[in-house]
């Protein structure tokens, strides 16, 4: 199962201003996680040109199914949006992470979505957002089954086929041998 990357560079719209030069991608990984375990949303502001960026807002939401596991940096958590005050020197670029559980009763194939955006002023509109959507992976039985073995486990497991398997074959000898 793959993860579906929508995550492009956002650009501002008018090339002018605060935001010119700023790309703002969201990765959720490639590897697809399954029900119970844990992601990193990683959301990435780079300051390609122009000035620096100071007291900007970053504001990531995240899906109500997901469980917000740590943020990283000073971010706060409020009604399922995390954010962030951020500050991006010219020619720089900085990240800001959210670890997620999915939850235990996910579907194989659900999509989950996050979407971050930049705002130059908490009560204007977005210069830019970005997204990414997490497939859920199907749970198989190979899957469930190492989940409930450690590395003694399978080595205790490995053992016992071994000495079953010895004593089917000892038996079938004497079993041969008493016929004839």
């Amino acid at each position: 199962m793959a993860t579906g990357v929508l995550a492009a560079p956002a650009l501002a719209d008018d090339g002018a201003g605060p935001a010119a030069g700023m790309g703002l991608t969201l990765d959720a990984g490639a590897q697809p996680p399954g029900p119970g375990q844990e992601l990193t949303l990683r959301a990435t502001l780079a300051n390609g040109g122009g000035g620096a960026v100071e007291g900007a807002l970053l504001a990531q939401h995240v899906p109500e199914s997901l469980e917000i596991v740590e943020v990283g940096g000073d971010g706060v958590v409020k009604d399922g949006i995390v954010n962030w005050r951020v500050a991006v020197p010219a020619g720089e670029e900085t990240a800001y992470t959210v670890r997620v559980r999915v939850p235990e009763d996910a579907e194989g194939r659900e999509r989950l979505t996050s979407t971050a955006c930049l705002l130059l002023d908490r009560d204007s509109d977005p210069a830019m957002c970005a997204s990414d959507t997490v497939v859920v992976a199907e749970t198989t039985v190979a899957g469930r089954a190492s989940e409930y073995m450690d590395r003694d486990g399978l080595v205790r497991a490995a053992g016992v086929a071994l000495l079953a398997g010895l004593a089917w074959v000892l038996w079938r000898r004497r079993s041969a041998s008493a016929r004839g």
